[in-house]
């Protein structure tokens, strides 16, 4: 077994923990301090890093969530083990592991929850999850990530296709990558939530614009408009060669022209001819029962996802 060290991450480690990812190109944005700690205030960080001998080759996001109890990673879409690619045997990932469940134990944390992204990600999620379960963890539970690969002819349902192409014909939209966050935030985002759901954003539009300022080129906002009147838009956030769809929505009374299909499409269109590889639009955690809504399922399967798996584990070890 190699000599490992683990040391809890702190804002004097900002620089080597976004050297260390700046050199992978497996992983994106989402993990660099920047983002991360944009939402510190909910969140205690309890992020590790592992060292071999004084080289650095592993991170783990986490945040605290009770006395004896981290998630990797409550603020995140996924987190897990992020490690050199260089160390890609499985003996060495499950070493870390290893190392970072000896460490926790000493300080009586004996619960840790892990939701790996999802399998279309590059990131050595088949070995993680080969380990985990060697490690003795147990899948709490499993979200349906649905995706479009765009490396492949787009498989839009036809009647979706159809009403694309001739409102493309009669250029009854304009859209636009102005970045107009506040526009879709303020009039299409914050009530469409609201009224269907009684939910809000899990970013306020000051937030939004602020990491906006952090990663201009990776988080986007796209809007749609019909009579110089925004009606739907999707903010993305883009990950190496994946566009995710983060938030998308219609404006209220415009749902009849169907305006977030049309902007999805165009989209998907746009990204796959600029060479990206898939289309994230998000993944779909299971009911109490065990099952997904199946009106949701068929909607983004009418727009061309497939289904991938996106595993949440739990191990659990005592002090």
């Amino acid at each position: 077994m190699k000599t490992l060290r683990i040391q809890r991450y702190t804002a004097k480690h900002k620089k080597i923990w976004d050297d260390f990812l700046a050199v992978d190109p497996r992983y994106s944005f989402l993990f660099y301090r920047d983002f991360m700690e944009h939402h510190k205030d909910r969140f205690e960080d309890y992020s590790l890093m592992i060292f071999h001998d004084a080289t650095l080759i592993g991170l783990f996001p986490a945040a605290l969530t009770n006395q004896n109890q981290i998630q990797s990673h409550s603020g995140l879409s996924y987190g897990g083990l992020l490690y050199d690619s260089n160390t890609f045997e499985r003996d060495f990932v499950s070493e870390m592991y290893q190392a970072i469940i000896a460490f926790l134990n000493k300080k009586g944390i004996t619960k840790v929850n892990i939701k790996l992204p999802p399998s279309f990600y590059n990131t050595g999620i088949a070995e993680q999850t080969d380990v985990i379960k060697q490690l003795k963890g147990d899948m709490e539970k499993s979200f349906l990530s649905m995706a479009v690969d765009m490396t492949r002819a787009l498989k839009i349902h036809k009647s979706k296709l159809k009403r694309y192409k001739n409102r493309k014909l009669k250029m009854e939209f304009s859209i636009h990558n102005n970045n107009d966050f506040k526009d879709f935030w303020t009039n299409v985002l914050i009530p469409c939530l609201h009224e269907k759901h009684q939910a809000s954003p899990v970013h306020s539009c000051s937030e939004i614009e602020s990491l906006h300022e952090y990663f201009p080129n990776t988080i986007v906002q796209w809007n749609l408009y019909y009579e110089d009147i925004i009606i739907a838009g999707i903010t993305l956030f883009i990950k190496n060669n994946i566009v995710r769809s983060q938030y998308g929505a219609t404006r209220l009374g415009y749902e009849r022209l169907a305006p977030l299909d049309y902007l999805y499409i165009y989209l998907m269109e746009l990204y796959s001819e600029k060479g990206f590889q898939f289309f994230d639009m998000g993944s779909i955690p299971p009911s109490n029962d065990l099952t997904y809504p199946q009106g949701l399922v068929n909607y983004k399967k009418e727009l061309g996802c497939d289904i991938y798996a996106q595993d949440q584990f739990v191990m659990s070890h005592e002090n």
